[in-house]
């Protein structure tokens, strides 16, 4: 009779033991590997995104536009205020809507771990212009632009004190320069800033955008008179300047 030949319980029980540990050691290698390429990815789609939003805030900074409005006593001032924390503006240039000039705002807003979110709004002239600093604005929902940053600052390079004391009749030696600020109110200083940045920290460093703003004849965005159909850029008539 023909003897059988098969595993004794020892050796069945070593083979899956080795097994064990094979699958072991490749889960193990598997589980490292996503959590590495997740991360890899995850910066990859940060990247992008982080791109893209400076890409946006480039496009409108580059189309800020010199706009009069009225102020609350009735007279044309230059609409532009902004701070350390942000900024509210003209913009020939708007993110939501194709060809049409946006009143656009800049500003931060802090999270509960005390880092900021970058924050963009804006109020197209689709159906109505701008026309007085105390206008009601609806602005679009915010869109963040930037997010868990840290210290954020906008800056502004103005003229604003030396032309201030130009228009009030002080003797600069015709000596008129520019330097960053961290305010600029172009109600006050009849003007916008030559060039507004925007500084913050990431994970991976400090952060800047720098832009130079448009300066348009301010003819060409200027006041009007009750709702109007026709594109703000286009030179108003004589009878709608006041």
């Amino acid at each position: 009779m023909k003897k059988i030949v098969g595993f004794t319980l020892v050796e069945l029980l070593i083979s899956m033991a080795l097994l064990s540990m094979i699958v072991l050691v490749g889960a193990s290698a598997f589980g490292l590997f996503s959590q590495r390429w997740d991360g890899q990815l995850g910066d990859f789609n940060a990247d992008v995104v982080n791109t893209r939003n400076r890409m946006l805030v480039q496009e409108v900074l580059d189309h800020l536009v010199p706009y009069v409005a009225l102020d609350t006593k009735g007279r044309p001032v230059m609409y532009f205020e902004g701070n350390r924390n942000g900024f509210v503006a003209v913009s020939s240039r708007s993110l939501f809507s194709s060809d049409t000039v946006a009143v656009v705002r800049f500003s931060v807003r802090q999270n509960t771990d005390l880092t900021y979110d970058v924050i963009y709004e804006e109020w197209p002239m689709r159906l109505d212009v701008l026309r007085s600093t105390q206008q009601k604005l609806l602005f679009t929902p915010p869109l963040v632009l930037f997010k868990s940053v840290s210290d954020p600052v906008y800056e502004y390079f103005a003229l604003s004190a030396e032309r201030q004391a130009i228009l009030n009749g002080d003797d600069l030696d015709g000596r008129v320069t520019a330097r960053w600020v961290s305010e600029h109110n172009g109600v006050q200083t009849g003007d916008i800033p030559l060039k507004a940045r925007l500084r913050f920290g990431t994970a991976k460093g400090p952060y800047k955008i720098v832009a130079s703003l448009s300066q348009r004849k301010a003819g060409l965005l200027t006041l009007y008179r009750g709702r109007v159909a026709r594109d703000p850029l286009s030179p108003p008539d004589e009878s709608e300047i006041f």
